[in-house]
């Protein structure tokens, strides 16, 4: 006996198709639960850590294919920030030959960007060094005072205000300028361990399998 079928022309592919979209739906759904996962409890992680909301918003959880669906979806965790991965390991970063650090009474940024040594000279003026035997070396600038405050020794607080007038020529009988120091110098800086994302993405994988049979649960699949 001699059995011929002859399939009509789209038929065994509108098959193969209506068995995995459904799949591929779970797929993808249960990549992008995971992804919103990761990326609220990175975000969590960045903020308990002591970052600003620009370093929290930087963390990025991007899900592959951006548009349709897939059983193969994949997701990519990364920092916008280069060196964040630096808060997750830990380093040891060295000067050359020294790293210049902003004292606690220096202004911390400068408009939207952190203060250092040479964005100061470059947005607001010099800095001079002052060397200390047997101390670590200070960078320090001109700052606005009154004559009172410059007798004294006791200048007020270090505002950016102050900073800018007193790179400049202010000099009136109840004003003048006086050095503060800004930086000071050290040979290396020790970072530790901040962050915990690899670990958050790592728990949140391991939840992969259980959060996609749940989706494929909700879909009619034979």
């Amino acid at each position: 006996m001699k059995i011929v079928y002859a399939a009509l022309k789209g038929e065994f592919e509108a098959a193969l198709k209506a068995k995995y979209q459904p799949l591929a739906e779970a797929g993808s759904a249960a990549m992008i639960e995971t992804a919103n996962t990761i990326k609220t409890e990175a975000r969590r992680d960045i903020a308990s850590a002591g970052f600003s909301k620009r370093w929290q918003n930087a963390l990025r959880v991007d899900v592959y294919p951006k548009r349709g669906v897939s059983l193969n979806a994949a997701a990519l965790v990364y920092h916008k920030i280069p060196y964040a991965d630096v808060f997750e390991t830990g380093a040891t970063i060295r000067g050359k030959p020294r790293l210049w650090l902003p004292l606690k009474t220096t202004p911390k940024r400068i408009g939207r960007n952190t203060m250092t040594a040479e964005r100061y000279m470059k947005e607001i003026g010099p800095l001079r060094m002052i060397k200390r035997p047997g101390k670590k070396p200070l960078l320090a600038g001109e700052m606005t005072a009154t004559k009172a405050q410059i007798r004294s020794g006791l200048f007020g607080k270090v505002t950016l205000s102050r900073l800018r007038k007193g790179s400049g020529k202010v000099e009136t009988k109840a004003t003048g300028r006086t050095m503060v120091p800004l930086f000071v110098g050290v040979d290396s800086v020790k970072i530790r361990d901040r962050l915990s994302i690899r670990e958050i993405t790592k728990r949140a994988a391991d939840r992969l399998g259980e959060i996609y049979l749940s989706e494929v649960a909700k879909r009619d699949v034979e």
